[in-house]
């Protein structure tokens, strides 16, 4: 069911501040005229006047008595009314005063009252909603819009929620019976078999297409190329539901709830609803199964990437041994060439020297010395990729790989490469002989693919000639597979290449908005971000800015004694450590003693009582039966998962579930997506407590990653040097108020700053950050140019300052103290040149088309031939100058940037401490749950955070009604992140009779707000 708070039902706040009093319920001197005027005597007009201002601001009638008393206060006394006794307004609504005055408020208004027409102006306007809209609460504020534009007064809340659950109950059976009906007697029965069980197998057809991959081993790659195919077979076509036309939304949640379900529960169901669920399952599964394998291909040739780069180390280690055999070898050869005898003598002996395997060991040798003067690792990529060559070209067979520019170049290699797979000659021909005209002289060597694509540091080994003006006659065959096999690996990285059917690998382009939408909502978008609608006026924008910023840190670099610059490279002095004041540390003694011991059940048992945060989990079906005290079973769930005791060591520790159906609840009533809906209700909720407001204002938040070891390696899982050994990473968006505002499980491999953005789409609570912090995985060119368009202040912690360009902001910038920070200058001509592509993006992403880690993913990665990676990086260079310039020259800002980096840092320590079940170990091997895991560690994380803050807040102010000092220095020194009270082990026991004490937001916690209660 739909909570009230999760769509636009308007309510009414009940501490609205002055500027929202004086907006919404001040009375207009029309109001007042026309309110005198149809009553008899000013408490009758002051409780018109409350009604009115009331019912403008709901549009709905709420008696007086529910009304906050501070909005009667502001309406009476601006209306110069003086207040009756509350008493006096139960006996209004009970002598009938008000019914009258309601049929007076629709007139003035002209509103009709919610009658049988206004019923059936809201089923029809969520009837047509829910074809595209699969949220309850989307379809209820659809409803709510038509109701107010068609002038008719909100009904109760209820009756929306019954109205919506009819109509997405009946849109759903439809639904079913609409895909059911398009499906073929033949494809039917070939999914009805996928529920069977299969002899000497426990497991059917059904519980082998949810499994997900493991490792990308020789024998994995081999199984999912299989599974593509037998998933093809059953697939009923990737055309099918654009034929239908259902929205991708739909698909998704049918896939959802086909996942949760055994073979068992599916054959019980009415074939209607199997079918459909079956189908959504299967074209979700060959997609993500084709992801699988781009991932598989694309991990492959990182590895044996990485493998030539070791390679090219230990020989530039055997270097000086390599090259004396090479000069004895080049002695030894000339000596013979220049020896006395005939020119058969003189053959022969070079043929003793460098024929048949001994030369060809010493071209191998060359090759590699030559590759080690260029640092070259390119020629090692053959003898690394050369074990699982046939794996490889499997999976170029099985993918539908096409390019997404002009250059077909690539293309046209791949199918070159599939034809004379089966050549096992060194060098193959890549010409033909053809006949040019009538003459019998007439022949020419016609090109049989396109070389323009090749790298430069592969052509060397690929081509006989050293100049790539003349177009070979042959290629090397190993060395341009592997070159092929390689620019396959970073032309889906960079978005050059995509496959077909893909999700993870699809053509980001086809997801942006239209040129057309692009072209009619420009001025409109471009007004709201306060971005400039023009590529001349960004320039000059950015421009101004950046030349601006670095005259004055030139002017003020002698002054500042924090910096200094050698050999073009920044060199900045630490930060002084802040010292612990003696009134912090008896504040902190004073938490240690008062700060009740609590256990993690409990707290989240406490949390639950003030927020009835399970309220939002429930079936994910929506139809399933109602379960015996689900706060219970969903505290105990959270437990479970969150702290990673698992299901069995759960039902021995608390006895009240049994291990079945712990893991059912997970499963059936639990999704990634209501677990961050319960988070951001917590985060709501604490961001009305008093003491954060010390800590941050929430504008900004802090992202970091930190390592999850995982049992089990999989796609997800990989082996990272920076972050040691397997695992994957949980990555935090913290706010600067302390709380986790959202949270990612993402393989350790990947560059972390692609989801730094995604915030802006996947964070719905009240706490929207405009900056953002990370160490320097959280930065790149790309990423400060596409978020300074979002309109995020993107501020990292710095450390590889050799890695980082200073570009000018022209040829002719010039200065007199950090000139040799900067070498080349902006070209500006690109990003004007791409501007319009760059703000198509950014409204996309915007409109919510595509998540800034999709684009980001592509971005990241190098192209030549993608100009808007180019133009992203171009202005991103000139953004991120203009942070660096502030950064070395504002001691204050790199202070604030090392406390936000410090508090994500803290946060991963704090949620681990929580995760102390399995030795802090994810055993799930399945990407969905281990990112659920992650999910559930965070819930458990904030819930503590908000106890804590809770607590401290009546600790203090307790501690000042003793008449203790108390500053706001020492309250911005505090941190929610306690753990010293928490019992994470022992016997565990939920209280479903235990009452915390009443939750209060507004309790003082400095001196000025004491003096002002007291």
């Amino acid at each position: 069911m739909p909570s009230i708070q999760e769509t636009a039902y308007p309510r009414l706040k009940s501490n609205p501040t002055l500027k929202e009093l004086d907006k919404l319920f001040s009375s207009t001197p029309e109001e007042l005229i026309w309110s005198k005027g149809k009553t008899r005597n000013s408490f009758s007009q002051l409780g018109l006047l409350i009604m009115l201002k009331t019912f403008q601001c709901l549009n709905y009638f709420v008696p007086i008595t529910d009304v906050p008393n501070v909005i009667i206060k502001h309406i009476g006394q601006g209306s110069g009314f003086d207040l009756p006794d509350q008493k006096k307004w139960e006996s209004y609504h009970r002598s009938g005063t008000g019914i009258p005055q309601i049929a007076m408020i629709r007139e003035y208004h002209k509103v009709k009252a919610f009658d049988n027409q206004a019923r059936q102006v809201m089923f029809a306007a969520m009837e047509n909603s829910v074809l595209e809209k699969d949220e309850k609460s989307d379809i209820i504020n659809v409803a709510i819009d038509e109701l107010v534009k068609h002038s008719y007064e909100l009904p109760a809340f209820s009756t929306l929620v019954k109205a919506v659950d009819h109509v997405h109950a009946v849109a759903y059976r439809a639904l079913y019976r609409y895909i059911s009906d398009s499906l073929s007697n033949e494809e039917k029965e070939k999914l009805d078999a996928l529920f069977q069980s299969k002899e000497a197998s426990t497991y059917s057809d059904w519980h082998m297409i949810k499994q997900d991959p493991g490792r990308p081993t020789l024998d994995q790659i081999r199984k999912w190329i299989s599974r593509k195919n037998w998933i093809g077979e059953r697939h009923v076509g990737a055309d099918f539901f654009q034929r239908l036309r259902i929205p991708p939304a739909k698909i998704e949640r049918l896939a959802a709830e086909a996942k949760t379900l055994d073979a068992a529960r599916m054959k019980e169901m009415e074939p209607y609803k199997r079918y459909a669920l079956a189908v959504a399952l299967l074209y979700a599964q060959f997609a993500q199964t084709i992801d699988d394998i781009g991932e598989m291909y694309t991990k492959r040739v990182a590895s044996s990437e990485n493998k030539s780069e070791k390679s090219l180390q230990e020989l530039k280690e055997k270097r000086e041994k390599q090259i004396d055999t090479l000069i004895a070898t080049l002695r030894d050869t000339v000596v013979a060439y220049q020896s006395e005898g005939s020119a058969e003598q003189r053959l022969k002996a070079l043929e003793k020297m460098i024929g048949g395997n001994r030369g060809q060991r010493v071209l191998e040798n060359c090759e590699n010395y030559l590759a080690y003067t260029g640092n070259n690792y390119f020629s090692f990529m053959w003898k690394h990729l050369k074990g699982h060559r046939s794996e490889m070209i499997r999976m170029l067979e099985s993918l539908d790989l096409k390019s997404t520019n002009q250059n077909k170049g690539l293309e046209q290699a791949i199918s070159f490469l599939l034809e004379n797979k089966n050549k096992k000659a060194e060098w193959i021909p890549i010409t033909r002989l053809d006949k040019k005209g009538k003459n019998k002289e007439d022949w020419e060597w016609v090109p049989l693919v396109d070389l323009s694509w090749i790298p430069e540091g592969w052509w060397r080994w690929i081509s006989p000639h050293r100049q790539r003006s003349i177009y070979p006659k042959k290629i090397n065959r190993r060395h341009f597979e592997a070159c092929v096999f390689y620019q396959i690996r970073d032309d889906l990285k960079s978005g050059d290449l995509c496959i077909e059917g893909s999700e993870k690998y699809a053509d980001y382009r086809k997801q942006l908005v239209s040129w057309e939408e692009y072209r009619e909502n420009l001025q409109t978008f471009c007004e709201q971000a306060g971005l400039p609608t023009t590529a001349q006026a960004f320039k000059k924008q950015v421009y101004t800015m950046l030349e601006k910023t670095a005259r004055r840190v030139d002017s003020s670099f002698p002054k500042n004694k924090a910096v200094t610059i050698r050999d073009g490279e920044p060199f900045i002095t630490k930060l002084k450590k802040k010292k612990t004041s003696p009134l912090l540390k008896a504040v902190r003694k004073r938490i240690e003693e008062k700060m009740a011991p609590i256990n993690v059940l409990d707290l989240l048992a406490d949390t639950e009582y003030w927020l009835n945060w399970t309220r939002f989990f429930g079936p994910i079906s929506g139809h399933d039966a109602k379960i015996d005290n689900p706060a219970e079973r969903y505290i105990t769930t959270t437990f479970c998962y969150g702290c990673n005791l698992g299901p069995t060591q759960t039902a021995r520790s608390l006895g009240n579930m049994d291990r079945k159906h712990i893991s059912w609840i997970n499963e059936r009533h639990v999704t990634e997506e209501n677990i961050q809906k319960a988070i951001e209700w917590i985060i709501n909720a604490y961001n009305k407590f008093i003491l954060p407001k010390y800590w941050g204002t929430g504008a900004s938040a802090s992202a970091d990653g930190t390592k999850w070891d995982l049992y089990e390696q999989n796609l997800l899982s990989e082996n990272h040097i920076r972050h040691g050994g397997y695992g994957g990473l949980g990555y935090y968006h913290v706010s600067d108020t302390y709380i986790a505002l959202f949270s990612h499980f993402i393989p350790c491999g990947v560059w972390e700053g692609v989801y730094i953005l995604d915030i802006l789409m996947k964070n719905q609570s009240d706490i929207q950050p405009n900056t953002l912090h990370s160490d320097t995985q959280g930065q790149n060119a790309p990423i400060f140019g596409l978020a300074y368009l979002l309109g995020i202040k993107l501020m990292p912690r710095i450390r590889n300052w050799k890695d980082l360009k200073f570009l000018r902001p022209s040829k002719d910038s010039t200065y007199k103290h950090i000139d040799e920070l900067f070498s080349s200058s902006i070209d500006w001509k690109l990003i004007e040149d791409h501007y319009e592509d760059m703000l198509r993006v950014v409204m996309s992403i915007k409109a919510g088309r595509i998540h800034p880690s999709t684009i980001l993913h592509k971005l990241s990665a190098y192209s030549r031939k993608n100009k808007l990676y180019q133009a992203f990086r171009e202005s991103g260079f000139a953004i991120r100058v203009l942070f660096l310039l502030n950064y070395l020259s504002d001691e204050e800002l790199r202070s604030t940037i090392q406390a936000a980096t410090n508090k994500s840092e803290s946060f991963n320590r704090f949620t681990k401490w929580l995760f102390f079940g399995g030795d802090g170990i994810i055993a799930e091997n399945n990407r969905e749950k281990q990112r659920k895991l992650i999910k559930y560690n965070h819930l458990v994380a904030n819930c503590l955070i908000f106890y804590n803050v809770f607590q401290l807040t009546h600790i203090l102010h307790e501690y000042m009604q003793e008449g203790n000092p108390l500053d706001e220095e020492v309250l911005s020194d505090l941190s929610p992140y306690l753990t010293f009270h928490v019992n994470r082990f022992g016997k565990y026991q939920l209280d479903s009779n235990r009452r915390p004490s009443d939750l209060e937001f507004n309790i003082p916690v400095s001196p000025s707000q004491f003096e002002e209660v007291s």
